[in-house]
């Protein structure tokens, strides 16, 4: 009987074998992983080209990103000039707005006065505020026809 219990050394040399059995069989299975994770000599090459590929289309963004802001300048500074005309616009408005106001404060009775006390159509136009043109008009309409 080669496997006695009652033998320390037999226990002791047994277990000794196990563990180196489990052991061996560890260090092969941490081979075979090592094989599979090696990297293939064209895998640097393909991760360079990655990277380089990364760059250009990094490089294209950035160009394309400058273009927009340009663009938004000058869209910016084209909103700043209108802006400004608008403003000038709005002015002009106002004024024509306070002149139609004052205009509309004379009646026809009003320019037939000015107009039997002398004063031509460019002067009545210019005491009232109404063109030149609705004078002429309103004389001839209060005129008594022939």
């Amino acid at each position: 009987m080669w496997l006695s219990v009652a033998d320390p050394t037999r226990i002791l040399l047994l277990a000794q074998l196990v563990i180196q059995v489990i052991l061996i069989a560890f260090v092969i299975f941490l081979l075979v992983l090592e094989k599979r994770r090696r990297l293939k000599p064209d895998f640097l090459e393909e991760l360079k080209a990655v990277v380089n590929q990364t760059q250009d289309l990094s490089k294209s963004f950035q160009d394309h990103v400058q273009q927009r802001v340009d663009v938004l300048g000058r869209i910016m500074s084209d909103l700043d000039v209108k802006i400004r005309s608008a403003e000038v616009l709005m002015k002009a408005l106002e004024e024509t707005s306070v002149k139609v106001k004052k205009a509309r404060q004379f009646s026809q009775t009003d320019v037939q006065k000015l107009h039997k006390g002398s004063f031509d159509p460019v002067e009545i136009s210019q005491i009232t505020g109404i063109p030149v043109g609705e004078i002429q008009l309103m004389i001839k309409v209060g005129s008594p026809q022939p």
